[in-house]
C-alpha cells in the first residue's frame, strides 16, 4: 500500500508531544510524591547538618523536580477525566 503525497486527510492531526510526555501510570505520581518529599525534607537535613550549598541545591532540585512531576499529573489526570 502506497501513501498519497499531499496534506494529510481532514480526519488526521500531528501527534500531541504532551501526550507523549504526560504522565499517566499512578506509579508516576507516587515517584513525583516521593521525589518531592524526600528532596524538600533531604535539603533541609543537608542544610541544618552544614553540607555544602551544592549539596544542598542538589538536593532541593531532586524535591523540586518531585513537585512538578506530582502536578503534571493531576494536571493531566483532570485533562482526560
Amino acid at each position: 500500500m502506497t501513501h498519497a503525497a499531499g496534506p494529510p486527510t481532514p480526519g488526521r492531526r500531528r501527534p500531541n508531544l504532551w501526550h507523549w510526555l504526560s504522565p499517566r501510570g499512578s506509579r508516576a505520581f507516587v515517584l513525583g510524591v516521593s521525589m518531592a518529599v524526600g528532596g524538600l525534607a533531604g535539603g533541609v537535613r543537608a542544610a541544618v547538618a552544614g553540607k555544602g550549598i551544592w549539596t544542598v541545591v542538589g538536593v532541593f532540585g531532586v524535591g523540586v523536580a518531585g513537585v512538578v512531576l506530582a502536578v503534571a499529573w493531576i494536571v493531566t489526570y483532570a485533562r482526560e477525566r
